[in-house]
C-alpha cells in the first residue's frame, strides 16, 4: 500500500479518535453549567447557559433542546411558550421515529451520533407539562387531550417492540388520574370515574410490583366519590368493601384545590460496560452470555453477508457499551399541606418517574442487544479488512472502534425525581397553605403559598422542589 496514503489514513484515524476521546464526558457532565443553574432555581441563568451552547440547538440535540426550553417556560409560568416548545419537541421526535438514515452511521461510530429520541417515559412527560400548562390556560378540552396522548403513545410504542421485550412501562397510570381530575372539575363525574378505574387497575396491576407505588389513598376517595355522584351504587358498594372505608362528603360551599408536587429531579444517564462470551451454535445462531447479569442473548447470524458472518463467527470475548442510570436522590420526600394553621393533608406519591425510568432503560437494553451486536459486527469486520491491507491501518482501526464503543448518555434531566398530589376542600376566597416537605432525617422546609378559592370549582396548583443529592 502507498505509504503516503498510509501515514494520511494514520493521521485522519489518530484525528478523529482525539476528537471522540475528547467527548468522553457524560451529557450531564458537558451541561454541567446548565443543570446547576437549574437545580438551584435560577431559571434565567440556566436558560441562558442553554441558549449560549451551540451543541445543544445541533440537530442530533435538537429534541433535548426544546424540551429543557419547554420546562424552563413552564417554570416561568409562560405557559403559551411552554407549550409552543412542546408542540415542536413532539413534532421532532416523531420525525426522528420515522428517520433511518442515521443507522448506519450510528453503526461504525455509536448511538450518540444520531439525534436523541427520548426514552418512551420522556416521550410522554411532554404531554404531562402540556396539560397542565392548558389546564393553567383554562383549556380543558385541550388538557383532556394530551392526557389521553400519553396512553397512546405507550399502546403504539409497545406495539412494536417483539413479543418477549414489552415495556413494563406499557401504561401511565397518572395520566389516567390526571385525566379523571381535569373530568371531575368539569362535574364529568362519569368520565372521572372510569378514569380513576382505569388509574386504579394500573396502579393494582403494574405500578405496584413493577415500581414500587401502590394506589394513593386520594384516588381511593374520588373513585368513591364519584362512583355515588353518578348512581353506580354497585360499583360504590364494592369499592367501600375493597378499600375498608368511605369518602369524606365535603362543604357545598366549598372549592377544591388539587395541588400537584415535585420533587427531586429525575436520574442521569451515565455509561457501563458489559462483557459478553460468544458461543457458537447451531442452525445460524451466536449466543451471547454474560453470566454476571444473568443474561444470555441468541442472535441469529444466519441471514447476514459472509464478511460480517464470518467476523461474528470469531469473536470470542466482546465489550458492550450501554447507559445506565444514576439516581438523583431528593433531599424532600414527603410532604403535607397545612390549611390556615389548623387542618394537614398528606400527599400522596402518585408516579415514581425515577423507578420507571430505571425500568424502562433495562427493557431497552434487553430489546436494543441486536442492534449492539451488529454494531460491534459492523466493525470487526471493517477491522479485518483493513488488517488484511495493511497491519498498521488494521491497528488503528481497532483502536478506533474502541474508542467509539460508548454508550449515548444524553437524556432530559430537568424531569422530577417523583409527583405527589392530594386534594384539598378549601372555602370560598383567599386561603394560606403551608406546604411542609420533610427530608428522610427529619429536617423539615416551610413554603407559604395563598389561594384564591370560589365555591363549588376547582383549583390546580403545581410547586416543584428541586433540591437534589
Amino acid at each position: 500500500m502507498n505509504k503516503l496514503f498510509t501515514n494520511k489514513a494514520i493521521f485522519l484515524l489518530v484525528f478523529i479518535s482525539s476528537i471522540l476521546l475528547s467527548s468522553c464526558a457524560t451529557y450531564y457532565a458537558q451541561n454541567e453549567a446548565f443543570n446547576q443553574h437549574f437545580q438551584n432555581g435560577d431559571i434565567a441563568n440556566a436558560e441562558r447557559a442553554l441558549d449560549q451552547d451551540a451543541k445543544n440547538k445541533r440537530n442530533k440535540n435538537r429534541s433535548l433542546y426544546l424540551l429543557n426550553k419547554g420546562t424552563l417556560a413552564w417554570m416561568q409560568q409562560d405557559y403559551q411558550r411552554a407549550t409552543a416548545y412542546f408542540n415542536e419537541a413532539d413534532l421532532f421526535i416523531e420525525d426522528q421515529r420515522k428517520n433511518i438514515a442515521n443507522e448506519a452511521l450510528a453503526l461504525l461510530t455509536n448511538p450518540a451520533t444520531k439525534p436523541y429520541v427520548p426514552e418512551d417515559f420522556e416521550n410522554v412527560m411532554l404531554n404531562f407539562y402540556k396539560a397542565l400548562s392548558y389546564i393553567e390556560m383554562g383549556d380543558t378540552e385541550s388538557a383532556l387531550v394530551e392526557c389521553r396522548r400519553v396512553n397512546e403513545k405507550l399502546y403504539a410504542l409497545n406495539d412494536k417492540y417483539p413479543k418477549n421485550y414489552k415495556n413494563r412501562y406499557s401504561d401511565d397510570a397518572f395520566a389516567h388520574v390526571l385525566m379523571g381530575l381535569i373530568y371531575d372539575s368539569s362535574k364529568d363525574y362519569n368520565n372521572a370515574f372510569i378514569a380513576y378505574r382505569n388509574a386504579l387497575k394500573i396502579y393494582e396491576e403494574n405500578y405496584t410490583k413493577n415500581f414500587g407505588t401502590p394506589a394513593p389513598l386520594q384516588l381511593k376517595e374520588d373513585l368513591l366519590r364519584t362512583a355515588y355522584q353518578t348512581g353506580l351504587n354497585q360499583e360504590y358498594e364494592f369499592y367501600k368493601d375493597k378499600f375498608g372505608f368511605d369518602f369524606a362528603k365535603s362543604d357545598q360551599n366549598n372549592g377544591d384545590l388539587v395541588f400537584i408536587w415535585l420533587t427531586g429531579l429525575g436520574p442521569v444517564k451515565d455509561e457501563w460496560s458489559i462483557n459478553f462470551s460468544a458461543l457458537n451454535g447451531r442452525d445460524g445462531y451466536l449466543t451471547m452470555v454474560n453470566e454476571g447479569e444473568d443474561i444470555t442473548f441468541p442472535f441469529y447470524v444466519g441471514n447476514m453477508d459472509r464478511n460480517t458472518r464470518s467476523s461474528l463467527n470469531d469473536l470470542e470475548f466482546v465489550r458492550v457499551a450501554f447507559p445506565k442510570y444514576a439516581e438523583r436522590i431528593p433531599v424532600f420526600t414527603d410532604a403535607s399541606i397545612l390549611v390556615n394553621d389548623s387542618l394537614s393533608y398528606q400527599l400522596d406519591k402518585a408516579e415514581d418517574i425515577n423507578a420507571i425510568a430505571f425500568k424502562t432503560l433495562r427493557d431497552r437494553m434487553l430489546r436494543e442487544m441486536a442492534n449492539s451486536l451488529l454494531r460491534l459486527a459492523t466493525k470487526k469486520a471493517l477491522e479485518n479488512y483493513a488488517r488484511s491491507k495493511d497491519d498498521t491501518i488494521g491497528l488503528f482501526v481497532g483502536i478506533l472502534n474502541a474508542v467509539t464503543e460508548k454508550a449515548d448518555t444524553r437524556n432530559w434531566q430537568t424531569l422530577p425525581h417523583s409527583i405527589h398530589y392530594r386534594r384539598i376542600s378549601l372555602k370560598e376566597g383567599e386561603n394560606n397553605l403551608t406546604l411542609q416537605v420533610q427530608s428522610p432525617n427529619g429536617a423539615v422546609q416551610n413554603q407559604n403559598i395563598r389561594v384564591t378559592i370560589k365555591a363549588g370549582q376547582t383549583n390546580f396548583f403545581t410547586f416543584h422542589n428541586m433540591e437534589s443529592n
